[in-house]
C-alpha cells in the first residue's frame, strides 16, 4: 500500500476547493486499488490542506492517472489551489490492512 500525500496552497475560498476535494474523494472511491482518502487543514498555517490518499500498488494509481476525468479534476484543483509538497511513502501493515478491508 503506498500514500500519496500532497500539501495545497489556497489561492481562493476554502469552500470551493473542500467541494471540489469532495467530488474528487468520491471519484477515487470508484476506483480499482483505491485504499483510503484523508483531508485535513493545517492548524497552524492558514489556506493550507494536507491530502493523503492510498492506493493498493503504484500500477493502479497510474492506471488511475490515465483517466480523462482524473486530468480534468486535477486542472480543475489546481485553478484554486498550488501543491507545495508531494511525496510518496509506503502505508504501514495496519494501515494497508484496513484499507484493503475497505475494498473488500
Amino acid at each position: 500500500m503506498l500514500a500519496y500525500i500532497n500539501t495545497f496552497v489556497l489561492k481562493g475560498d476554502p469552500q470551493v476547493f473542500e467541494s471540489l476535494m469532495a467530488s474528487h474523494e468520491a471519484y477515487l472511491r470508484t476506483q480499482a486499488g483505491f485504499g483510503g482518502f484523508e483531508l485535513n487543514p493545517s492548524d497552524t498555517r492558514p489556506g493550507e490542506y494536507v491530502n493523503i490518499v492510498q492506493w493498493v500498488s503504484e500500477e493502479s494509481h497510474e492506471a488511475l492517472r490515465q483517466t480523462k476525468e482524473f486530468q480534468v479534476q486535477v486542472t480543475s484543483l489546481l485553478g484554486v489551489a498550488d501543491v507545495s509538497c508531494s511525496e510518496v511513502v509506503e502505508a504501514s501493515a495496519d494501515v494497508t490492512q484496513a484499507a484493503e478491508a475497505r475494498s473488500a
